[in-house]
């Protein structure tokens, strides 16, 4: 142990400035993986020597000052990380004891300011989890702790070893063993080991006070300058007591807003801010409104609203093309010219059109076509229809539309599935369902620093988890973002095992891999700044989009 101790001794003496160094940016450059936040402040109290110079038991009679600053990070309510940075003054003198009897003749004495630079790990079995309650009210705790670290200590002792003008020694040594003790090349600087305990209670959300003592084991029998000449066989020790007060310095995170209530007056699914007809309950396909002859045409664009039909959602009895509402001759097949009703003059094709105005004279076709032919008898003659051998609408050029929701399958992306114009013809997503993916992003947790997700998060993925069973025929994709802070390479990683976290959950439950996407971005698309906590933690989120 000796040799262990002339050995740091010797390299501190040399290198302490090295060592300095290594423990500032050590505990600087420390992340922890579930930080609260950090807490600055100052320790204030005594420091006491225990060595050569005084009584082999506990004593108060060489106390001095003790200061010094703090900074604490709180992995969590029960763990803690602490640098401490103090300066305090040490002392002993003989003649303060009257045993054993020669101390008062020897009457050595020495002083020395000491500086220690140590890191501890602090515990405090009985903290809560949290810092707050189920009602977000601070949780004010009194917490015993316990600490132990590794430091380094820097002092440099004035001793007065009491010789006479003459060169004698006092009573109780020799002067040999004060000159090998006054010519030891001693190092001023030593490792040192913190261990002690104390109290801490939380004043308010941001002051924090505590009382504590600890003992400080450097290792060295030098603190004094004394040691040959006195106990070489023990080495000195010395304590620090006292209170510290400390401010907790990181930005509490502000509570996300509730979302706001979405109305729905007419009880048909839509809410009132996209229904075009709030008040009478309709389908998504006409944006909430109603078609009450089923005719695919909106009563509010229907002619007539309670009679099915294809002329502007009127009937034409005769298919002439004229609705029968503007028919004089409704039961039989005429021309527009006529007002409906049928008249032949000269008719070279046979097909009751005159020729006169038939504008397809050798080719046999319908009346109401002006006699041109219209081969998938879909109602619009040939040279108009844009699909001539598929039976369509008039209202789409002839083409079909096979699921009826009133866009043609040629600009229709889910031609077998009704859906609505303003999604592309495919099933419509609610609004309050979008709702529950916009309430995803801005409520799924991980762990600080890694993809681990918090527990509220499985509640919020539970629901994405029924829309995507609730929409067989959608497939989700899932982006991960990231705030500014550190380096973009290690954001763009972690942002991709985020959305892969979300996109394994989903797998679990059930979710089929092949309609699932995931993939990380970082640092791009900010949805607000960075220059702020808030802002930055809008950044760090998952986006989940339904197509």
């Amino acid at each position: 142990m000796c040799t262990f101790a002339k050995m740091s001794q010797l390299i501190l003496m040399k290198k302490y400035r090295y060592i300095l160094a290594i423990f500032c940016l050590g505990f600087l450059s420390y992340q922890p993986i579930n930080a609260q936040d950090w807490e600055g402040g100052l320790f204030i109290g005594v420091a006491n020597y225990q060595g050569d110079l005084v009584v082999p038991t506990f004593t108060l009679n060489e106390l001095n000052y003790g200061v010094g600053l703090v900074i604490r990070n709180n992995i969590n309510r029960k763990v803690a990380l602490r640098g401490n940075l103090l300066f305090g003054k040490l002392g002993g003198r003989d003649d303060n004891w009257t045993e054993p009897a020669f101390r008062q003749q020897r009457d050595f004495s020495f002083e020395t300011t000491l500086t220690e630079l140590s890191i501890n790990f602090e515990y405090s079995p009985f903290g809560h989890k949290d810092w707050v309650d189920a009602e977000g009210k601070f949780i004010k705790q009194l917490n015993p702790y316990g600490f132990v670290g590794i430091g380094v200590a820097f002092w440099d002792p004035t001793t007065d070893y009491n010789v006479s003008e003459d060169g004698v020694a006092p009573f109780g040594t020799t002067i040999a063993r004060i000159n090998e003790d006054r010519d030891s090349d001693f190092s001023t600087a030593a490792f040192t080991v913190p261990i002690g305990g104390g109290l801490k209670y939380d004043f308010t959300e941001k002051i924090i006070g505590g009382l504590e003592f600890g003992i400080r084991v450097p290792f060295t029998d030098y603190l004094d300058g004394v040691s040959i000449a006195a106990n070489p066989d023990e080495d000195d020790w010395y304590w620090f007591a006292g209170a510290t007060v400390t401010f907790r310095i990181q930005e509490d995170e502000k509570k996300e807003d509730p979302l706001p209530m979405i109305t729905d007056s007419d009880e048909d699914g839509i809410p009132d801010n996209i229904d075009q007809c709030p008040d009478t309950p309709g389908k998504d396909m006409f944006d909430g409104c109603p078609d009450r002859d089923n005719d695919m045409l909106a009563d509010k664009d229907d002619r007539c609203p309670d009679e099915p039909g294809t002329i502007y959602g009127c009937p034409d009895t005769d298919g002439d093309g004229l609705a029968d509402i503007e028919d004089a001759c409704p039961n039989e097949k005429g021309l527009m010219v006529d007002k409906g009703c049928p008249k032949v003059d000269g008719d070279a094709d046979m097909d009751g059109v005159a020729d006169s105005i038939d504008e397809c004279p050798n080719v046999a076709g319908p009346v109401n076509l002006k006699g041109c032919p219209d081969s998938d008898r879909d109602g619009v003659a040939d040279r108009y229809d844009a699909c001539p051998n598929s039976a369509g609408k008039s209202v789409f050029s002839g083409c079909p539309d096979t699921d009826n929701d009133g866009i043609p399958d040629s600009k229709d992306s889910c031609p077998a599935l009704a859906g609505s114009a303003s999604n592309n013809g495919c099933p419509g997503i609610t609004v309050a369902d979008r709702e529950i993916l916009d309430l995803a992003v801005r409520n799924i947790r991980f762990e600080t620093g890694r993809n681990i997700l918090k527990g509220e998060s499985y509640v919020v993925l539970d629901k994405v988890v029924d829309l995507m069973r609730k929409y067989q025929e959608y497939s989700l994709s899932i982006s991960g973002y990231s705030d500014n802070v550190g380096d973009s390479r290690s954001n763009l990683r972690l942002s991709e095992k985020r959305a892969e976290s979300c996109y394994e959950y989903l797998i679990s439950k059930g979710i089929s891999a092949s309609r699932l996407t995931f993939r990380g971005y970082g640092e791009v698309n900010p949805v607000a700044s960075n220059s702020t906590a808030e802002g930055r933690r809008a950044n760090r989120r998952v986006e989940f989009d339904l197509y």
